[in-house]
């Protein structure tokens, strides 16, 4: 018996739902009904721990529905009955059940050893056309994944800016990985410039269906002619692509040493070119960096997820309080203060705009959360209203404060953004705010070319001289906003 037969004659025996074993397990609904129905197995290096799990989980469904010896009668062929006192029978039952599914795996790994032994010859390169390309492409990064359990590497050599609609289709594969995606992509700052306000806008699409991939970007300048996508230890993509960025067709290579070539060779290529933009976990970005970035001047903020900045003392302090208290937080006390200063020294007299979308102020007013730095932190309605109230304060003591309501249409209806822009006039930053919910993906992405950082900032102040996206207000425009909404705003802040 296969492993996933097996599998699933205990689930249906035990009429156990797949989000109990997804739950028990770790493991997405997808992945569990792949080992049931699609022959595909875990890993090597996971099956003690999944069997180990499952075992417990079956065990305890037969001891609580009364069903040991119609379990012993059902799975005869399988695990043969011995007489076991009450006291030890869920043990029993658990040890029998794991052994059982160890030797279904072992079974199943052969078979499938076997099958791939005489596919290889036939599989070592293969020419697909343009309507296949992606087909094959996110089945075999599908294919990979759930083989693996280290990190996956994908070259990615294609302009992204000729190729958006593909890198997309990433979003297939990386909704809930089991491990870390990493892309290295290439991008033409020269084409880019050309149409930076649809670039940017494709970017950031792309970043928000791909919240889970830690995204590197280089200067593509030098790769225009290197259409290839290699995947490490899993196979290599040499497209054919026309004028116009669309794929023709491509070679597929999965022999072993040809894919361990093209990776050394295209990985290498890909990082001695310019960084871009890299993406990386709050741990991993420097200490430094956040200072530095207030040190600059002309902000912009495109706020998604709350409202952090012009806070009030005593919301800070319970911010304080809520990082001491949580044991994960890397974050110490003296850091929310420095920033807490910070902040106060550029509101004084920088000039700042922070941009919003209706439905993300809306989101915040009624919950009343936010993340200040890595802290998530829930606003009581008294804080919402202090905030409020302070924000008209500072931002009548500086008049180079704005606030942009953004039109809704600038995104698809569907689509809810996640991700915060930080932007001066030196440095950019975006927060990936999944991240921090789900602990999947990168939290951050930092722009560090200055050529690029330049375009958009430039391709920014442009779109803000058409007044037909935005509505822009300062402190007495959005006082008098809010008092005209005040009983209606009032009324949400308590709908929670």
């Amino acid at each position: 018996m296969t492993y996933g037969e097996f599998l699933k004659k205990l689930i249906i025996f035990t009429n156990t739902k797949i989000m109990v074993i997804a739950n028990e397990t770790g493991y997405d609904i997808s992945y569990i009904s792949k080992w049931c129905n699609k022959g595909i197995l875990p890993t090597t290096r996971t099956i003690s721990v999944i069997n180990k799990k499952l075992s417990k989980v079956f065990a305890n469904e037969i001891v609580m529905q009364d069903r040991v010896e119609d379990f012993f009668i059902s799975f005869s062929d399988m695990i043969e009955k011995k007489e076991t006192d009450t006291e030890n029978l869920f043990d029993f039952l658990s040890d029998s059940i794991e052994t059982a599914l160890s030797v279904c795996y072992r079974h199943s790994s052969t078979q499938d050893s076997k099958s791939a032994q005489v596919l290889k010859p036939s599989m070592e390169s293969n020419l697909f056309s343009h309507t296949q390309v992606l087909e094959n492409m996110i089945r075999n990064i599908r294919q990979t994944l759930l083989q693996t359990e280290k990190e996956l590497t994908i070259v990615w050599t294609i302009d992204i800016c000729k190729s958006f609609q593909y890198l997309n289709a990433l979003e297939m594969v990386s909704k809930s990985p089991q491990n870390r995606i990493r892309c290295l992509a290439a991008l033409d700052l020269e084409e880019f410039e050309r149409n930076p306000a649809y670039y940017m806008k494709q970017l950031y699409l792309l970043l928000s269906k791909n919240k889970t991939v830690f995204f590197e970007f280089y200067n593509g300048k030098n790769l225009k002619q290197t259409n290839a996508i290699v995947v490490e230890d899993a196979f290599a993509d040499i497209l054919s692509i026309d004028e116009h960025g669309n794929l023709d067709f491509s070679v597929n290579i999965t022999n072993p040493n040809d894919v361990k070539t093209l990776f050394s060779f295209f990985s290498q290529k890909m990082t001695s070119q310019d960084l871009l933009l890299r993406s990386c976990t709050s741990k991993e970005i420097n200490r430094s960096y956040r200072t530095e970035f207030y040190s600059g001047s002309k902000f912009h903020f495109f706020n998604t997820y709350g409202f952090e900045f012009l806070l009030p003392p005593e919301t800070i302090d319970h911010i304080v309080e809520t990082a001491k208290s949580n044991t994960k937080l890397d974050i110490t006390e003296s850091m929310i203060r420095t920033l807490q200063i910070t902040w106060e020294e550029i509101f004084e007299n920088q000039e700042i705009c922070f941009f919003f979308l209706l439905s993300s102020l809306y989101e915040y007013i009624t919950s009343g959360e936010i993340y200040y730095t890595d802290i998530h932190y829930q606003l009581q309605v008294e804080e919402r209203i202090s905030h409020i109230k302070n924000i008209i304060e500072v931002s009548k003591k500086n008049p180079n404060i704005k606030f942009v309501i953004l039109d809704e249409n600038i995104f698809a209806s569907d689509f809810m953004p996640h991700i915060s822009v930080y932007a001066n006039d030196k440095k950019i930053f975006l927060k990936n705010y999944s991240a921090y919910e789900t602990g999947i993906g990168p939290h951050l992405y930092i722009i560090h070319d200055k050529e690029l950082i330049r375009i958009i900032n430039t391709s920014t102040s442009h779109s803000l001289q058409n007044p037909t996206l935005y509505r822009e207000y300062n402190s007495e425009t959005l006082e008098s906003l809010l008092e005209k909404y005040k009983s209606l705003i009032f009324r949400m802040m308590h709908m929670a």
